[in-house]
C-alpha cells in the first residue's frame, strides 16, 4: 500500500518534469535573423538583402573608415565589392546577443580576383578575421546597423607571406 501511494505521488512530479523539457530548443529570434541575413550577404542574394535594408539602414566598416546609409547605396556598394569576389563566406567562432544586438566574432573567407591586388589572371585566397555587430529591428526583420571591425593587417600579412602574392 505504501508503495502504491509513493508511486501515485511521484506521477504528477514526473509528468511536470517531462513538460518542462523542450526536446527541440528554438533558436532565439535575434540569432536566427542574424544568421539568415549573413547567409543572404555571403550568398550575394541581393533581392533577399534588399528586404533586410531600408532607407535608414547603415553599413559601416570601421577599420576602412567607410559608412554607407540606405538600401540603394548599400546594395550598390556590395555589388561593386562582390564583383571581385569569387567565393565568400563567414565562419562565426563566437556569437552572442542581447536584445536586438548580435555580435559575431570569426573569419570572413575570400577567394578573389587577383587584379584587385595587382595580380591579373590569378585568384587570391585569404581569411579576414573580424567582429561583425548587427543592430536588428526584430519587429520588421530589418538590419538597422551592420558594423564590421576587420583585421586588414592580417590580410596584408597573409598576402605578403607568399612571394608571388606580396602586396604591391
Amino acid at each position: 500500500m505504501r508503495f502504491l501511494l509513493i508511486l501515485l505521488l511521484s506521477l504528477p512530479l514526473g509528468a511536470l518534469a517531462a513538460e518542462e523539457v523542450d526536446p527541440s530548443p528554438q533558436t532565439p529570434e535575434a540569432i536566427q535573423l542574424a544568421q539568415d541575413y549573413m547567409a543572404a550577404l555571403t550568398n550575394r542574394n541581393y533581392s533577399q538583402l534588399a528586404q533586410y535594408y531600408d532607407r535608414e539602414s547603415v553599413l559601416t566598416d570601421r577599420m576602412a573608415g567607410k559608412s554607407i546609409t540606405g538600401r540603394r547605396d548599400i546594395l550598390a556598394f556590395l555589388r561593386r565589392v562582390h564583383t571581385y569576389t569569387q567565393e565568400y563566406y563567414f565562419n562565426s567562432d563566437h556569437l552572442f546577443y542581447k536584445g536586438s544586438r548580435v555580435v559575431m566574432i570569426g573569419n570572413y573567407y575570400y577567394k578573389a580576383r587577383g587584379d584587385l591586388f595587382g595580380y591579373p589572371g590569378q585568384s587570391i585566397t585569404f581569411a579576414l578575421p573580424g567582429v561583425t555587430t548587427l543592430k536588428l529591428d526584430l519587429e520588421n526583420r530589418r538590419i538597422e546597423e551592420h558594423i564590421d571591425f576587420l583585421d586588414y593587417a592580417t590580410m596584408e600579412d597573409q598576402l605578403s607571406s607568399h612571394p608571388s602574392l606580396s602586396v604591391p
